[in-house]
């Protein structure tokens, strides 16, 4: 068609300006050429890495994968979305992924009794290797973050047992590689509400604010968000404001949180409550304004647990996970206000869909379902935000995270 409008057109201009015209077009038309070339050779380049439990977990909706995991899987991301395998890297419990913000390293917590943190080098080609670990001085670490000028790791020490949950804090070498801690915060009280969910703390993640001036970290068993002003030049980065905290319904279980693109709206996924909570962002300080439950049909306590909590790539959507017997994929339009639109909920094709993420392109999301076994596909409608599931793409034992590397 491109070709056919120059034809025409040309006939109606001056030589001279005909020339011009047709540079400029032939110079538009490769550009857009080149740049598909590029997207399709960026998506056609990634690699997926796929974190694990390596122990099967003794629980009533677990499928026995008859071997257990080895550690940390290297997928092919194919043209169509499939995912080939390659090979793994052998550790115990990589359950959490974070990437760095260049893409050349990533850490996974390894969510083990002795809690560990490993730091891995990403080459051009996708290949990875273990630059170091270091003790991450809590038990089952469970989710991590890197500060926004990239100098530190944070790590949230879940820990079943009383007294390993804590927030931790350690340098980034500019090799990649982790220092030894320099900062820890203990998370002992837990607010009781539910029963041998919140005897204690539970730190389960940690999420900087749009500005990177603070640091939230949702306590699970305190029922709370524990604010921490960062300063990024002082060797122990992390200062606790207990102003901001934010103090949930007992028994709700914070668990993961986002801020919308703008920064001036966060929402967060309650664990045990089953709900997407949303908060105004006036001086970083959160301020609730509503939340929705996760599944409106079935309020039994079996069908509230709220998993992981995304944003999609064009920043339009926010996607939440609802896991025990309901194991939903829940998607919410972000409105004007920042306010969520009805919730619109699609089967997981999994039991226990602990993570997810889109890949480059935008157009796909991956989802980890930890009790089945299996990593399933969606093909993902960026203007609607619809979900079409596209069925099961790779079978990993206990997969518990996925994140992507071109």
């Amino acid at each position: 068609m491109v070709g056919t409008t120059m034809k025409n057109h040309n006939k109606t201009v001056s030589g001279g300006m005909a020339s011009r015209l047709s540079v400029a077009l032939s110079l538009a038309v490769f550009t857009l050429a080149g740049s598909a070339m590029a997207t399709a050779a960026e998506h056609h380049n990634q690699t997926a890495l796929v974190g694990t439990w390596t122990s099967i977990p003794d629980a009533p909706l677990v499928q026995n994968p008859g071997h257990p995991s080895e550690g940390l899987y290297r997928l092919k991301v194919n043209s169509d979305g499939t995912l080939t395998p390659l090979d793994f890297i052998k550790m115990k419990s990589p359950s959490w992924i974070v990437k760095s913000h260049d893409g050349r390293f990533a850490y996974t917590t390894n969510e083990e009794n002795a809690g560990a943190v490993t730091a891995l080098a990403i080459d051009h080609g996708g290949k990875v290797r273990v630059i170091n670990a270091v003790d991450s001085h809590g038990q089952q670490p469970t989710h991590a973050t890197i500060s926004p000028d990239g100098k530190f790791l944070f790590v949230a020490n879940y820990s079943v047992a009383k007294g390993g949950a804590s927030v931790a804090v350690f340098p980034i070498h500019h090799d990649g590689s982790l220092g030894e801690q320099v900062q820890n915060f203990p998370f002992a009280s837990g607010s009781g509400a539910v029963k041998d969910r919140q005897d204690s703390g539970h730190a389960h993640s940690t999420t900087f604010t749009h500005d990177g001036k603070y640091l939230y970290a949702a306590d699970l068993g305190g029922d709370k968000l524990h604010a921490y002003a960062y300063h990024a030049g002082n060797a122990q980065p992390l200062q606790a404001d207990t102003s901001r905290d934010v103090t949930f319904p007992a028994g709700s279980g914070p668990r993961h949180m986002v801020f919308s693109p703008d920064g001036k709206h966060a929402y967060v996924i309650t664990e045990m409550a089953g709900e997407v909570v949303v908060f105004a962002v006036k001086d970083d300080r959160l301020q609730q304004q509503s939340s929705i439950k996760l599944n409106t049909e079935n309020s039994s306590a079996e069908y509230r647990s709220g998993g992981g909590i995304i944003l999609s790539p064009n920043g339009k959507f926010v996607i939440a996970a609802n896991r025990g017997s309901d194991n939903n994929l829940v998607v919410f339009r972000i409105e004007q206000d920042g306010s969520l639109g009805s919730p619109v909920r699609y089967k997981a094709d999994g039991i226990e869909s602990r993570a997810f993420a889109f890949d480059a392109s935008g157009k796909y999301l991956y989802v980890a379902n930890v009790f089945t076994n299996n990593i399933t596909l969606f093909h993902f409608d960026e203007q609607s935000g619809v979900l079409k599931a596209a069925g099961e793409v790779a079978k990993i034992a206990t997969p518990t995270d996925i994140k992507f590397f071109n």
